[in-house]
């Protein structure tokens, strides 16, 4: 009798002692975009943010890598417990995070240009390469300032638009600073070259949620994401992505 209390107690310590596993959550996180989504490595700036503040919270990210439709598709009916790189204008049935993630578009050019491009008007005579689906994503000014332009196009491959405007085949590309510079920074490594560019403060930044179908979810991620950014680690996950030293101009020239 006492061999089976002892048993019974040195069971129950254990399983006391063991803590419950965190419930996994499927978020979808689109496709690869570096440097902020990196499928091939399970990383990047903003898939580690989404990580980290749902480990703070106590949760596990399970993520699945869909276009953004399908991503709203499955948030919609249920497949997916989450979803990130949302907007607040493009409705979800769901909750919708405090801002996760900051995008800042440039028009970028090569310095041996002398460009000067004061305001957006200023691109409708020039050979401009936006990425995919810009002129529905920046705005209507943006979209009246190209709509007449012959050479202005769009490009899904955003590292071929970065070597397009490093070979001087067009004058300006519209991109994400850290996109712009993760890919510019990986030609470059395999050329040998060092391009001067400029980056023309055009656009606002854009702010990027996340959004869960469950209240409680969304409530517990968006206080572990204030810890984050509190405690400065969320700085210093953005820092991974960026060589140090390559934004100084760019913050100068948000801050014009």
């Amino acid at each position: 009798m006492k061999a089976w209390f002892l048993a019974f107690f040195v069971a129950l310590s254990f399983l006391v002692s063991v803590p419950a596993s965190a419930q996994k959550l499927r978020i979808g996180v689109g496709l690869s975009k570096p440097p902020y989504i990196i499928k091939e490595t399970n990383s990047g700036a903003e898939l580690d943010i989404l990580r980290r503040a749902l480990d703070i919270a106590g949760y596990e990210l399970v993520p699945v890598y869909l276009p953004m439709k399908r991503v709203l598709y499955g948030l919609n009916n249920g497949d997916l417990d989450g979803g990130i790189t949302l907007r607040p204008d493009i409705p979800i049935k769901g909750y919708l995070s405090g801002s996760m993630i900051t995008y800042q578009n440039f028009a970028i050019s090569r310095a041996d240009e002398n460009l000067t491009l004061d305001n957006l008007n200023a691109l409708s005579n020039l050979q401009v390469l936006g990425f995919q689906n810009a002129k529905l994503l920046l705005g209507l000014n943006f979209a009246n300032a190209v709509k007449d332009n012959d050479r202005y196009s769009e490009m899904a491959n955003q590292k071929l638009q970065v070597k397009m405007l490093l070979a001087g085949r067009v004058q300006v590309v519209i991109s994400d600073f850290r996109i712009f510079l993760h890919f510019k920074n990986e030609i470059e490594k395999m050329s040998g070259g060092n391009t001067g560019v400029i980056f023309h403060a055009l656009f606002p930044p854009t702010l990027y949620h996340a959004g869960f179908k469950s209240e409680e979810v969304r409530d517990n991620f968006d206080k572990a994401l204030e810890t984050l950014k509190e405690s400065g680690e969320y700085d210093q996950i953005l820092a991974r992505y960026i060589t140090p030293g390559d934004d100084v101009g760019i913050r100068r020239s948000i801050s014009r």
